[in-house]
């Protein structure tokens, strides 16, 4: 395989460094910092780029940091543990930014600012593994590869999901049960200190085997698996309280009530991976979106109700949408604890949403957008016939953030602001808000 000398000139979206090679092609190197020179192998050629590993560090640049994790870069979880997180943060902003302006032609001025986790490490409540077939292990897939690293402790996940990922290999059911099983969910009860449990598997366990597993691992709350339909079985315990939901705690002012509240979320359900990062965003867009005490809100990804709840606890009305029939059901149980009356749910995707919507010519003066990493470019069309007066987009994705909202701006919106929230440290990966206007 070829080498070269090479310097890197910045890192990219996905955490590579781009550098170019004698001839000027350009080449992606992982695990690598803007400014330092490299010696690197090519070790293949796709089209006009090129993808290479580093072999020596020749000049080491600043923000380079020795990477805790002994599974790093071998595991394909984390890309930016050899820098430091003060640089991880200035690389991001600047990956974010390059990225609105090349894609969608955006004002850099326009991202007012990143905001930091407050934890770099042990922030993740919620991960999802597949499972070694020799070993029984967890583990996450190996960079550009289908093959397993199988962990026994990730630096990202609390304790109490390191504890399952230590002790479960170990007990003896567990041994039985691994080959028929292909990936396994575990999520924090953050208010609770456990852990809520949900795999899917080929052939369905005894109830006795998941009696074996709670006994051996305190730490869990909950059991559920997955073989197939609509809904896992379980709980087991079938008594859980909650029926297993996880407990995340939510500020009094977000609730409007003078006493602790929780959101709920049964196992499998998504929640934003960094609480603590999520509360800093739901926050901003309360304040930023400055919902009116008669308006009406419509978030078209409502999930368990991240953002619509705490937007109408003080006014207004809400109408939520997802596809997740579980989510929205974690949705309107949340409403119910929160004392809820001006908000309603509903099993439907966006774009039945507003298709329906723009039928019965209502409009709402805020829409909320948090959709899945391939954006909403679907909803664009039937966005300006809804949205009277404000969108909400929450991305966790810059590049189809990018293109949508080059969309949206051609369809009459304009982007007032944008904020960065570094929701997954140690990653390339990146959480945002905008908030758009109708002009």
């Amino acid at each position: 395989m070829p080498r070269a000398i090479v310097t890197v000139e910045k890192l990219v979206h996905g955490g590579d460094g781009l550098a170019r090679l004698p001839d000027g092609q350009v080449v992606f190197v992982p695990v690598t910092v803007p400014g330092e020179k490299v010696e690197i192998e090519v070790y293949q050629q796709l089209g006009d780029y090129a993808l290479g590993r580093v072999v020596e560090i020749i000049k080491p640049a600043a923000g380079r940091i020795e990477p805790p994790c002994e599974y790093f870069p071998l595991c394909g979880g984390c890309q930016l543990q050899h820098l430091s997180y003060e640089t991880q943060v200035r690389e991001k902003f600047a990956v974010f930014r390059e990225t609105l302006s090349r894609v969608g032609g955006l004002s850099p001025e326009l991202v007012e600012e990143i905001e930091p986790s407050p934890k770099i490490f042990a922030y993740r409540h919620r991960l999802q593994f597949h499972v070694h077939h020799e070993t029984g292990a967890l583990g996450f897939l190996k960079r550009r590869s289908h093959d397993l690293v199988p962990i026994r402790r990730c630096l990202l996940a609390t304790e109490e999901i390191n504890q399952v990922l230590e002790k479960l290999p170990e007990i003896p059911v567990w041994k039985r049960l691994h080959p028929y099983v292909t990936r396994v969910n575990l999520g924090t009860s953050i208010a609770e200190g456990r852990v809520s449990m949900l795999f899917w598997t080929r052939i369905p366990p005894k109830e006795e085997d998941l009696e074996e597993i709670l006994s051996a691992l305190p730490v869990l709350k909950a059991i559920y698996y997955w073989i197939r339909g609509r809904d896992p079985i379980g709980p087991f315990p079938p008594d859980a309280p909650h029926r297993g939901r996880r407990l995340f705690p939510v500020p009094p002012e977000f609730s409007g009530l003078n006493r602790e509240v929780h959101f709920y979320a049964l196992p499998g359900v998504f929640v934003q991976a960094n609480w603590e990062i999520n509360l800093r965003l739901i926050g901003w867009v309360k304040k930023t979106a400055r919902l009116e005490e008669t308006e009406e809100v419509l978030d078209l990804h409502c999930g368990m109700g991240n953002f619509l709840l705490p937007l109408v606890a003080d006014a207004g009305r809400g109408y939520g949408v997802d596809t997740d029939h579980r989510a929205v059901a974690d949705a309107r149980y949340n409403s119910k604890v929160w004392g809820l009356t001006r908000v309603s749910f509903e099993v439907l995707s966006a774009l039945e949403a507003l298709m329906e919507l723009f039928k019965n010519a209502e409009t709402y003066p805020l829409v909320i957008l948090d959709p899945p990493r391939g954006g909403c470019k679907e909803l664009t069309r039937f966005l300006p016939e809804v949205a009277s007066d404000r969108l909400v987009y929450v991305s966790c994705d810059p590049p189809t953030l990018a293109r949508d909202l080059k969309l949206l701006i051609q369809r009459g919106f304009k982007v007032e602001t944008i904020r960065a929230f570094d929701m997954f440290p140690q990653t390339y990966h990146l959480e945002s808000a905008t908030i758009l206007r109708r002009r």
